[in-house]
């Protein structure tokens, strides 16, 4: 399984919202919108869905 991020289509910084862990880009669909309880086409046409990139920036650390 492959990690997914969405964001906004209207965000024009792209700031990720979520993360899903999907097989493939239209899993990934599916499971944003139940996430967000939309049907399909309302996610497609509100929700930018793309393959994460593994980069050490993007991984979140947290210190106790």
């Amino acid at each position: 399984m492959d990690t997914y991020t969405y964001s906004y289509r209207t965000d024009s910084k792209k700031e990720i919202i979520g993360r899903v862990q999907a097989i493939d880009l239209f899993e990934a669909q599916i499971k944003v919108a139940v996430i967000k309880q939309l049907s399909n086409q309302d996610t497609i046409q509100l929700f930018e869905i793309n393959k994460a990139v593994k980069n050490e920036k993007n991984v979140r650390t947290y210190q106790n």
